[in-house]
């Protein structure tokens, strides 16, 4: 049994990570549970094939905090930095700017909400980030190479999010619900985009799932509402309001993720900062 689970892991923890996911959410039973079901099945897999010490492992490329500013700077202001390069280009083409109601009207909850979106376990960096830059990204990407990881992990990555697009509560979730089914692919294209730019960052940093993985998970999370939005905390705790993004302008800023991420896999010839000896 031990041996068929270590030949097949990579399937098994992928398997594993949608019944923990999608299971609780479908029955109503603990949804919260959803988003931390990557990180669980990741545990689970490393737990049975290699105990404490591989569980010990897992968490290692967790505390890798040793890196340049610049790319501390990338992991914490990147998806903002590509955020605004999209709206750009929105109000360019006569698109209108988003209202930015948490920029004018709720600044001092920022710093609040930034704890909430990075250490609560239920959201996604902590509860997604041990599964898919932990566990995947190192075992994939040294078995069939960094794009091939990123370009698996990001279609997963963005599948799994599936019960997002039927959600009515939270700042986050509803961002996908308010855009609606049809925008599935295109969201998916965006998790591919940011698994790209996610793998470029954890080579780029020895190998640091803090970074590459947490930060910018986090950074995602934070920065989409804020700029793209008009979402509320205050309008979200007292559940009166549903935030709502533009699907033009969504499109447009996933071009520009595209576009980035096309560059950058040229430049790097697919390697993405990829080195048997960095890891």
């Amino acid at each position: 049994m031990k041996t068929f689970i270590q030949r097949y892991q990579i399937i098994i923890f992928f398997i594993l990570t949608f019944v923990l996911s999608w299971f609780p959410w479908y029955v109503g039973i603990a949804p919260e549970v959803m988003a931390m079901g990557p990180s669980i099945a990741a545990f689970i897999v490393v737990l049975i094939l290699g105990g404490w010490r591989g569980f010990v492992d897992l968490l290692r490329p967790f505390g890798r905090w040793r890196a340049s500013l610049g790319i501390w700077g990338l992991a914490i202001f990147g998806p903002g930095i590509l955020y605004l390069l999209g709206l750009g280009v929105y109000l360019l083409m006569g698109g209108e700017a988003p209202p930015f109601i948490m920029i004018r009207e709720e600044f001092n909850l920022l710093p609040l909400y930034l704890a909430l979106v990075v250490l609560m376990p239920w959201n996604g960096p902590v509860g997604e980030e041990f599964g898919w830059r932990g566990y995947a990204l190192p075992k994939l990407q040294n078995k069939s190479g960094p794009l091939i990881a990123s370009l698996v992990i990001g279609t997963i990555w963005g599948i799994w999010h599936l019960p997002s697009f039927f959600a009515l509560e939270g700042v986050i979730g509803t961002l996908a619900a308010a855009l609606g089914m049809i925008f599935l692919v295109p969201y998916v294209l965006g998790t591919i985009a940011n698994s790209v730019f996610m793998t470029w960052l954890y080579n780029k940093s020895e190998a640091s799932a803090l970074i590459a993985g947490i930060v910018w998970h986090a950074a995602i999370d934070f920065w989409a509402p804020i700029l793209l939005s008009d979402s509320s905390l205050v309008a979200a705790r007292e559940g009166t309001h549903l935030p709502t993004v533009a699907p033009n302008l969504y499109l447009t800023v996933l071009a520009v993720q595209i576009v980035v991420a096309v560059v950058l896999i040229i430049v790097t010839k697919g390697r993405l900062g990829y080195s048997e000896e960095s890891l």
